[in-house]
């Protein structure tokens, strides 16, 4: 058996590899990005399984702060096409975030679809943004002020990463918020995608 105190460090020691290995592959994904060379690998999928898969993989991080979180998915949500993996990524990003930065309430997330376009939604019950950071959050590096963040820690490469990722299968990404009342953060695909879009 480990002693108590040395299994927490391994904990910690483990945490820690699992963040550096987050901001490493942001800054890859990234780099690969910048010079041309990030390929979507574009397949049939099912975003109704994207949501559910990236709902079972947060689960448990939402029940630690005692956060409700809602998934709903109307009936209209078929089959799509586009890079699984990379829509994953888009969708732990800002799933991940809405439960990092809610401290209380509820995450929600919701997929619809209408006019060949799915349209997803991930609202919290978080700080909300102020207008300034709601129009740089997805510049690179760029977090949003307030000492809480920065202490959440991260590279400010993500929501930058998503909207790179979203823009190359030809949709768009924003964010609605009010300081102090929360955030929703959505993003538009085109339901099927037959070829990527070139990064300007």
């Amino acid at each position: 058996d480990v002693p108590e105190n040395i299994q927490e460090v391994l904990e910690r020691v483990e945490k820690n590899g699992r963040h550096l290995l987050g901001l490493i592959n942001d800054v890859l994904d990234l780099s690969k990005i910048e010079a041309g060379q990030l390929v979507l690998s574009l397949d049939d999928y099912s975003m109704k399984e994207v949501v559910h898969t990236v709902f079972t993989s947060v689960e448990s991080l939402a029940a630690e702060k005692n956060l409700e979180l809602k998934v709903s998915v109307a009936p209209e949500v078929a089959q799509g096409k586009g890079d699984h993996q990379r829509i994953s990524q888009v969708f732990l990003n800002l799933v991940g975030n809405a439960i990092k930065f809610t401290e209380a309430g509820e995450v929600r997330v919701e997929a619809t679809a209408s006019d060949d376009t799915f349209v997803i939604s991930v609202s919290d019950t978080g700080p909300g943004l102020s207008e300034a950071d709601q129009q740089m959050i997805f510049e690179e590096f760029h977090q949003a002020d307030g000492s809480s963040t920065r202490k959440k820690g991260g590279t400010g490469l993500g929501l930058s990463i998503a909207r790179r990722i979203v823009e190359m299968h030809g949709g768009r990404i924003w964010v609605e918020s009010t300081e102090g009342k929360g955030s929703t953060f959505w993003f538009t695909l085109p339901v099927r995608v037959e070829r990527q879009k070139e990064q300007r």
